[in-house]
């Protein structure tokens, strides 16, 4: 029988006890992430393309949705773990108690940075709140935060949201169904927003999130409540990961036209000349930021009844 040195135990027994972390290392928490591709996801895009959700131990997958009420939907049920939802949904969602948390910020409004906005037709003689009384609105899901914005603003400018007609339109086609006049005011985010203006068949109204305040979140990342409190490492892994992606991507433009480019079909010269959003980062993180939309959602009885931001959080 062959004698086993000292020294080659100790290279086995280290071996062994290795063995674990190797293992851990190539085990990645898989992620699906649905929401609509506009330019506010840039971060997560990046993160994948990049491998820095791999760095952090995530296997991220987007899967595209046509509004954040379907995706919403869709992470109630555990479809997927995480999403963009809107405000709106998010809201009425935590007030039936139902198991969706919100775990970060995501994109925030700058009146400066007009990456959203409603628009009519291009010879729509439309200015003011009150030509749009008994008008026509579409919006990706009824009772969202674009159609909250409209009706703010139009009470704002003289005229009375209680007399507009609302439907439910992609967001894709919205552009389309303004040119077509099924609809005559709508709130599009770039990129749509510029592709549909380059066309030149439809012109801006107004910057309607002022409407609500200068500077505040409009939506939001969440989860599914039970998954994310059986994962709560993987919730911060991925909130830390976006928010770097997100301080990186807000400051270097150009390395990302031709992601994006790719991810929502939108020409690339369109995307190097629009306005892009600003990506909430771990500086803006505090959750007073969407304490604006609460109020305004509670004051037009899109939601129940308002509440603290705070109170919105994953607390994991």
């Amino acid at each position: 029988m062959a004698k086993i040195s000292r020294a080659s135990m100790l290279a086995a027994a280290a071996a062994l006890a290795l063995r674990p972390r190797d293992i851990r290392a190539q085990t990645f928490e898989k992620i699906q992430f649905g929401g609509v591709p506009t330019d506010d996801m840039t971060p997560i895009y990046y993160a994948i393309k990049t491998g820095m959700y791999r760095k952090a131990g995530l296997d991220v997958e987007v899967v595209p949705t046509a509004s954040g009420t379907v995706a919403s939907t869709a992470i109630l049920a555990g479809t997927y773990q995480m999403g963009k939802t809107s405000a709106i949904a998010a809201f009425i969602a935590h007030l039936k108690g139902l198991p969706l948390t919100v775990i970060a910020n995501d994109a925030l409004w700058n009146p400066k940075v007009l990456f959203t906005a409603a628009v009519v037709r291009a010879d729509s003689t439309a200015r003011t709140g009150a030509d749009l009384n008994g008008k026509t609105g579409g919006t990706p899901a009824l009772s969202d935060s674009n159609q909250l914005v409209i009706s703010v603003w139009v009470d704002k400018n003289g005229g009375d949201s209680k007399t507009m007609k609302w439907i439910e339109i992609p967001n894709s086609l919205l552009g389309s169904a303004i040119e077509e006049r099924r609809i005559d005011v709508c709130a599009l985010q770039e990129p749509q927003l510029s592709a549909v203006l380059a066309a030149g068949k439809v012109r801006i109204l107004a910057p309607v999130y002022s409407a609500v305040a200068e500077r505040f979140v409009f939506a939001f990342y969440v989860a599914n409540k039970p998954w994310a409190e059986a994962h709560p490492q993987a919730v911060r892994r991925w909130v830390e990961t976006t928010f770097a992606a997100g301080a990186y991507t807000n400051a270097h433009h150009a390395e990302t036209v031709a992601m994006m480019a790719d991810v929502t079909k939108i020409p690339a010269d369109i995307i190097t000349t629009m306005p892009r959003i600003e990506a909430a980062t771990a500086a803006t993180a505090s959750p007073t930021l969407f304490q604006p939309l609460i109020d305004v959602a509670a004051n037009y009885k899109f939601i129940e009844h308002g509440f603290s931001a705070k109170d919105l959080m994953f607390k994991g």
